[in-house]
């Protein structure tokens, strides 16, 4: 009697875990490697430096960059991915001076990513235009599932850019992101 409850306990220990798992979403961070700046004079060396920056706020400032505020979900941060691709990405034909949107396939943006995990929910915000100008970024927030990698849910969203310095001016419209749009992920 004791093992079968014992089995039992454990069988349910996993089901939960499974569950737990498949509600989270996994959150990749900010992918700049698409990104039109217009109207700043930094140079390129100094945004490169900002965005991977702005992707180490997610870890470092857990609570402003809360992710899980978009989908009231539980969210799991792994920008690892994202690093290594901003490592490699070329910014030296990012400035633009009309704040115009390019047409871009993002499923094969998202074929490219080099993650980990196998299963499970994934979401990314793309940078498309950072505007000085207007004090403000545009952004593709993509939700895909990471064994297929087909987009479960794509929306434009808008932040606010503001505060002192290259990196927390544009990190400014991330967290603006984050405090006002609100999606719903059927899992």
């Amino acid at each position: 009697m004791k093992k079968t409850l014992l089995l039992l306990f454990v069988c349910l220990l996993a089901s939960l875990s499974i569950k737990a798992q498949s509600e989270r979403i996994i959150v990749y961070g900010i992918d700049f490697s698409q990104v039109r700046v217009c109207g700043a004079d930094e140079s390129v060396e100094k945004f490169a430096g900002a965005f991977n920056g702005i992707n180490n706020l997610l870890i470092t400032e857990p609570e402003k960059y809360d992710f899980s505020r978009i989908f009231k979900k539980r969210v799991v941060v792994d920008i690892e991915p994202m690093i290594n691709k901003l490592s490699t990405s070329d910014f030296s034909d990012f400035f633009v001076y009309s704040p115009s949107i390019e047409d871009i396939d993002i499923s094969s943006i998202i074929e490219e990513y080099d993650i980990s995990q196998s299963e499970g929910v994934g979401a990314v915000l793309i940078a498309r235009l950072l505007d000085k100008r207007a004090e403000k970024a545009v952004y593709e927030l993509v939700v895909f599932d990471i064994e297929t990698r087909k987009i479960v849910h794509q929306r434009q969203v808008t932040g606010e850019a503001g505060g002192f310095g290259l990196r927390n001016y544009w990190a400014g419209s991330v967290y603006d992101v984050i405090k006002n749009v609100r999606i719903r992920i059927a899992q």
